[in-house]
């Protein structure tokens, strides 16, 4: 698998506080990975690291192709649609005196929405959207630049159950065409679920690696102070988190 991004030995400080150091991780293309860790743990700051958008205090980082960060926090005007929303990104890269979309932008844009199952509200106003229809109108927006690399931070931050998984199966399907995708992701269950790749950002340091090996009750205790149960779905095998 081709790498995307790669951190080597990205150390972060704030004054004289070390967040993480050391952290070493690649994104390749076609895959889902999800950084999990507690609060304040430094995930934000690591996909910011990713991005290009913070300095390291150590480290390097190189990307290959171009590199999308979505925050969740992040909050169109309501008034705008996905498909205003989507031609954002290369409006930006236009020259100033070429106002309208050429075609081939157009065309990346229908591209963007269908990929994220919004073609048939491309032209509604955002208000009208719920929020998993808002958080797939960013991700259209990222798609439709052509970035080989989606970092979102925190995608299922205050949506319910159903609008979860709607956004991480729209993950999965945008890592399947080749894209590099790496979230933020609280729930830890929804996290093995779906994620090719764990990384457990937690006492300053980083490790990755398959669903099973990562999410492992001695890790998660060291990792969030309270004891977690693992278990496996009964259905469909993949691994659920419980704290006792």
């Amino acid at each position: 698998m081709t790498p995307a991004v790669t951190a080597d030995g990205v150390t972060v400080r704030y004054g004289r506080r070390t967040i993480f150091s050391e952290v070493r991780l690649t994104l390749a293309a076609g895959t889902f990975t999800a950084i999990v860790g507690p609060n304040g743990s430094g995930k934000s700051s690591l996909l910011r690291v990713l991005a290009g958008v913070q300095r390291a205090s150590e480290g390097t980082t190189s990307r290959n192709g171009g590199v999308a960060l979505i925050a969740s926090a992040a909050h169109p005007p309501p008034d705008v649609s996905p498909r205003e929303l989507a031609d954002y990104g290369l409006a930006l890269r236009r020259p100033w005196w070429r106002m309208r979309p050429s075609a081939q932008e157009e065309e990346a844009v229908h591209a963007a929405l269908v990929r994220t199952g919004l073609s048939d509200r491309a032209d509604d106003p955002i208000a009208t959207l719920s929020d998993g229809e808002v958080q797939r109108a960013w991700i259209a927006a990222a798609l439709a630049t052509s970035a080989a690399t989606l970092l979102i931070d925190e995608p299922t931050s205050h949506l319910d159950l159903r609008y979860q998984i709607e956004t991480l199966q729209t993950l999965r399907e945008v890592a399947a065409h080749d894209v590099a995708v790496c979230a933020a992701v609280h729930d830890l269950t929804l996290a093995a679920r779906f994620a090719d790749t764990i990384s457990l950002l937690a006492g300053g340091s980083l490790v990755s690696g398959p669903p099973a090996e990562i999410l492992e009750p001695g890790a998660l205790r060291d990792a969030f102070g309270i004891d977690v149960s693992v278990h496996h779905h009964p259905a469909d095998g993949y691994l659920v988190c419980l704290p006792r």
